[in-house]
């Protein structure tokens, strides 16, 4: 089997992906060799450069020294404008763009500073479907408004009760929003304690 017939894995992408990025070739000249269109082989460079970024962010190692409350399990600090989120009067088409590029099934909706409303698949599924011209409405038309905010000091079992109505924790610290907490977050964070 020829390389042009082969089949486009992810590590055959990944590794022409990285051909390119570690300047060893163009994007031009790699898609002719693979025989493919050059946007093809940029999409795949684009993808290869977000998911290296996004395994760097995640990495818990490169987490600041603990707090000893909720701060903790927030894996993208709103302070450290890690947190993907959307303005209120965003098209969805926006929102739904930031959660896919991001790997990502819910994003809070910010006005500035103040989080008003949050955002997930399957709210934006259940306002778009039979109609995808609504892909164009502001992501306050699909918003949930009733947030499940956890105070910063409470108790991780304070989570328990949120994740079991399949909500997303929302953190604050009075009337900052610090981040957002999810399942995978507990997870990982239960894990690192074991070693």
């Amino acid at each position: 089997m020829n390389a042009a017939a082969k089949p486009w894995t992810a590590s055959r992408k990944a590794a022409l992906a990285l051909e390119v990025l570690s300047g060893r070739q163009d994007a031009a000249r790699a898609a002719q060799q693979a025989g493919l269109p050059q946007t093809q082989v940029e999409a795949w460079i684009d993808a290869a450069r977000r998911g290296m970024e996004t395994s760097l962010r995640d990495d818990p190692s490169a987490s600041a020294a603990a707090h000893g409350d909720l701060r903790d399990l927030i894996r993208h600090p709103f302070a450290n404008r890690d947190t993907i989120t959307v303005a209120p009067d965003a098209p969805l088409s926006e929102a739904w763009s930031r959660m896919r590029e991001a790997g990502i099934s819910q994003l809070p909706v910010m006005d500035g500073e103040r989080i008003v409303g949050i955002l997930d698949e399957s709210d934006v599924l259940l306002h778009v479907y039979g109609d995808e011209a609504r892909f164009a409405d502001p992501a306050r038309a699909a918003m949930v408004q009733r947030l499940d905010k956890v105070a910063v000091h409470a108790p991780i079992e304070a989570l328990l009760p949120v994740f079991d109505r399949g909500h997303v924790a929302i953190v604050m610290d009075g009337e900052a929003f610090l981040g957002l907490i999810t399942r995978i977050d507990l997870l990982d964070y239960l894990r690192r304690r074991v070693g």
